[in-house]
């Protein structure tokens, strides 16, 4: 299939419409005047934005879903195979895609720019879409998340280049035909899916393909911060001279020094290995990892041309990305923010820029774990992840369809982070009961962190009026 298929399909029916990914491509194909529906488990924000784009959105799997017009599947990577609609699809021999391949089919029309790794991309891929945005380059964009600027996760633009957010959950990311790419980080994650067979060297393995098939007239971009990135760096920059590293720690092409934070945001400088400086730039968002995140952004700009003014417009202009530590109410002067962090090493980043904002006051974290897989597979970088919060609320595990795994509960979690002498873990039995439970923690100048990847964000808009109505 090309471009000129997909715009000429009767009707395109995604499996698993509600997922933020799934959504961007689904907004795009409206644009284009393509006729679109699907399904998903549940309903959530994105939903109503779905309905108002004319895309008819089914609450649960059934084989009734397919209607009669529908010429083409997409799925994403968690359908089963037995899933109803698929059966149906299969029978009928309707076409079926992956998100992946539909996506890497959109971006055969562009030059492509995607940002990889483990952590980090969504917050990336919006900064990198503000800095052409806000530049002129009018590009088409397709986020893993609600860029606030856009109130979208998807952009039609006029230009040339195409920024998207890639996805290491199934490896898909190595598909995507990417002219400019970027990698913020490897670390193990996504072990289960049955490609990487548990295995992170094979995950690894994936991330150097990815490296490495970018053209040599092309660029990617690489955190040297990481280990494993520093190592594939070290392996192949002999035979790739298109490789950028940037850093906010060691030496690199590019790299931040004096990172500061306050209410207002994050200033930095930039430095560059030819000796050239940007002072004083400036970023309405928070956290140091956010300033390496910058990086990836303002190497794009070089290698597009732009001068230190457009840069420090670029990054100006970012405002940030819903569910990436997002304010969403107060009570009593206290914040309540939204974060999307469910892998221990971007709760430590989070609560680090908590702590900072709030100085002696308190974090109280509200973790929601996400997968029993990943919570088996990282148990024990989850129970040290909690150092900076004064207090950790823990409620049961979001199991995103997986069987439980035994040993790995709630309760085992909870156990685990005591372990690491935490004093104050308290456990979750329903959400109902967490505005109570903030209740007789919170103090004025505290901050409540809610994270995690499944229902967790609904809770955290609920707050403010559950408090004020105790």
């Amino acid at each position: 299939m090309n471009i000129s298929d997909i715009k000429q399909q009767k009707k395109v029916h995604f499996i698993g419409l509600g997922g933020i990914g799934m959504s961007a491509l689904a907004f795009i194909l409206r644009k284009w005047n393509i006729p679109v529906q699907g399904s998903d488990l549940r309903e959530n924000y994105l939903t109503p934005k779905l309905r108002d784009a004319g895309v008819t959105y089914f609450v649960g799997h059934d084989e009734k879903n397919l209607t009669d017009d529908v010429s083409l599947v997409v799925e994403t990577s968690i359908i089963k195979t037995n899933n109803p609609e698929i059966l149906k699809a299969q029978n009928r021999n309707i076409p079926i895609l992956t998100r992946a391949q539909l996506l890497a089919i959109i971006m055969q029309d562009y030059k492509g720019i995607t940002i990889a790794g483990t952590h980090g991309k969504t917050s990336t891929t919006g900064m990198v879409s503000m800095m052409l945005e806000s530049n002129n380059f009018d590009p088409t964009i397709i986020n893993g998340g609600i860029i606030h600027h856009f109130q979208s996760n998807s952009k039609i633009g006029k230009g040339e280049y195409l920024v998207a957010e890639s996805d290491e959950s199934d490896a898909s990311f190595v598909i995507l035909p990417s002219f400019i790419g970027a990698v913020t980080n490897i670390e193990p994650e996504h072990l289960e899916f049955v490609g990487y067979g548990g295995s992170f060297e094979k995950q690894k393995a994936c991330f150097e393909k990815y490296i490495t098939q970018i053209s040599q007239d092309g660029l990617c971009v690489l955190c040297i911060d990481s280990e494993e990135v520093e190592k594939i760096y070290n392996k192949i920059s002999a035979n790739h001279k298109n490789l950028v590293t940037y850093s906010i720690n060691k030496p690199a092409d590019i790299f931040a020094k004096n990172i500061k934070m306050d209410i207002k945001g994050l200033t930095f400088d930039i430095h560059f290995k030819n000796g050239e400086i940007i002072e004083n730039a400036q970023m309405p968002i928070y956290g140091e990892h956010n300033a390496s995140n910058a990086l990836v952004a303002v190497a794009i700009a070089k290698f597009l041309k732009l001068d230190a003014n457009q840069i420090k417009q670029g990054l100006a202009s970012f405002t940030g990305v819903k569910q990436r530590f997002t304010k969403v109410g107060e009570f009593n002067e206290v914040s309540i923010i939204d974060d999307y962090g469910h892998h221990p090493t971007e709760i430590m980043a989070t609560l680090k820029t908590a702590k900072n904002l709030v100085k002696n006051n308190q974090v109280i974290c509200v973790f929601q774990p996400h997968k029993y897989s990943r919570v088996h597979d990282l148990f024990n970088e989850f129970c040290n992840a909690f150092n900076d919060a004064d207090c950790v609320i823990v409620s049961d595990i979001y199991s995103a369809s997986q069987a439980p795994i035994e040993g790995i509960t709630q309760d085992s979690i909870i156990a685990g982070i005591k372990k690491t002498g935490h004093k104050n873990v308290v456990k979750l039995n329903h959400e109902n009961e967490l505005a109570s439970i903030l209740k007789a923690q919170i103090s004025k100048g505290d901050l409540v962190l809610c994270t995690g990847a499944g229902t967790i964000s609904s809770w955290a808009y609920k707050l403010e009026e559950q408090l004020k109505n105790l």
